[in-house]
This record gives structure tokens, C-alpha cells and sequence, in this order.
């Protein structure tokens, strides 16, 4: 009978185990600062950082943290001090903004627009100085931008000053709501979601897939003080904040730590997300460990 009690306990106790993973990357999409001049009812600087704030919430690793910024702030040059301070104060890891440099469409006419006409419609989206910044320290961890044109070329003519599909889509933008189901079957909204697609991609790839750290000799515990424990890594290590660690004991797991601050060159404060025995100094570490996944 013991021995039914003891297998049954460590099927259970393992299957708990799988299903811990590692903290998800917590990312504040802050307003962008908007250069566009669009002239419809958009207010392209809180539209373009909630549409992209919703691509990636979806994402498994990445938890997005919902801010409330009043207008005065919202509607500011990009204030970094402030975005520091607001995403801070909701335990976000870094905060994303950019610049909207270009974001609509263009409309070019050939012939008599009350008889036979040529239409030629350019959209329009350049993003630029998109960053990725940690907070706290300020570090930028990557700078990304987008510049896409697509240019739609009707066969069809404008005969007779008959408005075509084109002519009244140019017109609905400027009543349309953002982002709405409308406004993805616009051929506009759907040349904003191929863009927001790519750019979400891009984001995932810098916040997820970092290049491993160098686990050199001073990979391993220096001491622990409290709840804080301080790691031969750093910065010439490729550790970052936010970073997810194995703790390893004759090659065993025995804990998991998160890096909240960069010190040195192999040097890091990090706090205990979880372990099986009492830390100590000297114990290994391990490459990073992927956000959304098992610790194990």
C-alpha cells in the first residue's frame, strides 16, 4: 500500500511541475508620436498603439499591461520619463513607442474627372524610431521601423465622373472607425494588417529569440542576501532584464531566478521565481529560459 501512495504522488507531484512555465515578458505599448497629419476622425496615436498592443497579446511569452495615460499626456511628444515612471508603476519589463511618419492614403488623377478619368491610390505607412526600451535602466534594447507603400492601379476608368470602388473607399476613410471589421475589408485596412502582421513578428523576434548568453566561468551564484541573488552575469554576458534562469546543482534544476537589474559587465541582481532546496552560493547556471514555456 505505501508504495502505490508513493508512485501515485510523484506522477502527481511531476505533472504539476510541467505545468509551471516561465513569466511571460510584460510589455507596455505606449502612444506614438504622430507626424502623419491624417485628416479623418482617427487619433492615430493611441489607434496604432492599441492595434498593435492587441497583435501581441496573443503571443505566448509576452503579457501586454494595459496603461491609462489622460490626453494631456497621451498627446505629447514622446516623454520617456513619463513612460518610465507610468510603465514602472504597473511591473512592466520594458515599454514600446515610435513615430508615425506616414499613414494614409494618396490619391492621384489623370483626364477629365467629369468624363473619362485615370485613378491611382498609394497607401502609406511609415513608422520610425519604434523602441523597445527597459525600464528603469532606459537601455534601448531594439530600434525597428516600417516604410510600406502599395500602389493600386485600377484598369478601370473613371467614365463619365461614375465613382469606382477606389474613389469611395478614399472617401469612407475618413468616417470609418479604426481597426473596426469595416475597416479590414477596405483594401487600406487590409494593406495595415499584412504591415501589422510583419512588425508584430519583428517585435516577438527581439523581445523572444535574443541570442544565448555566454555562460563563461563566472556563470553561477555569488551571494545571496535576502530575496535578492546576485549572478556572475551581465552585460558583456548578453543577459537582460527580465531574463529567466536555471539554477543547476550537479546538472539538476533546483531553482529558477529573474534578472531585475544589470550591475556590471558579469555582474546581475536577480529575485527567486522558484526552487527545490535552499539556495546557495556556487550554484551553476543555465541558458536562459524561453517566456510562456515549462521551467522544466
Amino acid at each position: 500500500m505505501i508504495s502505490v501512495i508513493l508512485i501515485l504522488f510523484l506522477f502527481v507531484g511531476a505533472g504539476h511541475a510541467d505545468l509551471q512555465t516561465v513569466s511571460p515578458i510584460r510589455l507596455a505599448v505606449m502612444p506614438f508620436e504622430d507626424r502623419a497629419g491624417f485628416q479623418g476622425n482617427w487619433q492615430l496615436s493611441t489607434d496604432i498603439s492599441k492595434l498593435l498592443a492587441k497583435n501581441l497579446s496573443s503571443v505566448a511569452g509576452i503579457e501586454i499591461i494595459e496603461i491609462d495615460l489622460d490626453e494631456s499626456v497621451a498627446s505629447r511628444t514622446r516623454d520617456y520619463s513619463v513612460f518610465d515612471s507610468v510603465a514602472s508603476g504597473v511591473k512592466a519589463d520594458f515599454f514600446l513607442t515610435g513615430i508615425i511618419e506616414k499613414f494614409g492614403v494618396r490619391r492621384a488623377m489623370a483626364g477629365d474627372p467629369n468624363s473619362i478619368g485615370y485613378r491611382a491610390y498609394t497607401y502609406n505607412i511609415e513608422l520610425t524610431e519604434i523602441e523597445i526600451v527597459q525600464i528603469g535602466s532606459g537601455d534601448i534594447l531594439a530600434t525597428l521601423s516600417v516604410n510600406r507603400d502599395s500602389v493600386d492601379r485600377p484598369v478601370q476608368f473613371n467614365l463619365f465622373g461614375k465613382p469606382q470602388v477606389q474613389d469611395r473607399e478614399f472617401r469612407e476613410l475618413l468616417t470609418v472607425s479604426f481597426a473596426s471589421k469595416r475597416f479590414f475589408q477596405m483594401a487600406f485596412g487590409i494593406h495595415v494588417r499584412n504591415v501589422f502582421e510583419e512588425l508584430t513578428a519583428s517585435i516577438v523576434d527581439e523581445l523572444l529569440h535574443r541570442d544565448p548568453i555566454v555562460l563563461g566561468e563566472t556563470a553561477k551564484v555569488l551571494a545571496i542576501d535576502g530575496e535578492d541573488v546576485f549572478i556572475g552575469l551581465g552585460k558583456e554576458d548578453l543577459v537582460q532584464h527580465g531574463d529567466t534562469l536555471p539554477l543547476l546543482e550537479l546538472g539538476n534544476q533546483v531553482g529558477v531566478v529573474r534578472v531585475k537589474q544589470i550591475l556590471g559587465p558579469h555582474l546581475s541582481r536577480a529575485t527567486v521565481v522558484d526552487c527545490s532546496q535552499p539556495l546557495k552560493a556556487g550554484l551553476a547556471i543555465g541558458q536562459r529560459l524561453i517566456p510562456g514555456q515549462s521551467r522544466n
